[in-house]
């Protein structure tokens, strides 16, 4: 599989935005690329390939694909798009103000992570008004991402947030049912994630959610494949993991941190799900 690299993408070093307008795309095998890759596509039809399938785009949608995540493209039939290329390491950290925006969750995290598990079915997708006002946010974008002029490491960083805020706004105003499916359920991974040393309630992951508890347990394996239950299971293992390879703290310690209150089931769990034993873990990691 090829990797693209920064240096054949980002021509002007000061700058940590790149943008490449396609005109016309081709097909492109799975690939990976060492920088990140919001795409927006301006015209035409293809299906985007992930390494778990491939699924149809076409004029207004946009997706974000993390670095090093293999993506592709087959079957382009007037296909053009816009790729905003960007080196997160290099911007500015993500204001809280914008991370607690559930278009920017929607937009950034929660739709990569579950888009196999969904069929693709959350991404963006933008009316044709609003695809002009963002496609003409990108143009000029890319005039200023193409030379390096004075202030313009800041331009660069101010149109990219730009961008950004605009579409986030656009994920809650334009989400398909599946990405609206998508914002609630979202409500209560990060209630999941934020809280997973507590106790948890179904009942109130549901509530966050704004659903019955019936419709969220289906919601929930619709977005994610799994089970609440066994989402918050996931997540007190990765916790504990962390906590083990991190810290001194003893295996009861970390079980007890990462939210587990009996020390038999969480060596169970983890012997289950990692094939190893806490202490074995450790020592291997």
């Amino acid at each position: 599989m090829s990797r693209l690299r920064v240096a054949d993408y980002f021509h002007v070093p000061e700058l940590p935005v790149a943008v490449w307008a396609m005109q016309r795309q081709q097909a492109m095998a799975l690939h990976r690329h060492e920088f990140a890759e919001l795409t927006i596509v301006t015209g035409g039809a293809a299906s985007h390939l992930t390494a778990e399938g491939r699924y149809p785009i076409g004029a207004g949608d946009v997706f974000f694909v993390q670095p090093e995540q293999p993506h592709g493209f087959a079957d382009p039939r007037g296909l053009s798009l816009v790729n905003v290329l960007f080196l997160p390491a290099r911007l500015p950290e993500t204001p809280q103000e914008l991370r607690r925006m559930s278009g920017w969750q929607a937009l950034f995290e929660s739709e990569p992570r579950y888009r196999d598990a969904q069929g693709f079915a959350g991404h963006l997708r933008l009316p044709p008004a609003e695809l002009e006002r963002v496609a003409t946010l990108a143009r000029e974008l890319e005039t200023e991402s193409k030379t390096y002029a004075r202030g313009g490491a800041a331009l660069v960083e101010a149109l990219f947030t730009q961008l950004v805020v605009r579409l986030a706004r656009c994920y809650g105003a334009h989400a398909s049912p599946a990405g609206r499916r998508l914002l609630a359920v979202q409500k209560a991974i990060r209630h999941i994630e934020e809280h997973h040393a507590d106790t948890v309630e179904l009942d109130d992951l549901a509530r966050k959610a704004g659903m019955s508890l019936s419709t969220f347990k289906r919601a929930f394996k619709e977005v994610t494949g799994t089970s609440p239950i066994d989402y918050l299971l996931q997540t007190r293992l990765a916790r504990a993991c962390h906590l083990l390879r991190e810290t001194d703290m003893t295996v009861t310690e970390a079980a007890l941190a990462a939210g587990f209150n009996d020390g038999n089931y969480f060596a169970r769990q983890f012997r289950k799900r990692l094939g190893a034993t806490p202490s074995e873990w450790r020592g291997k990691n």
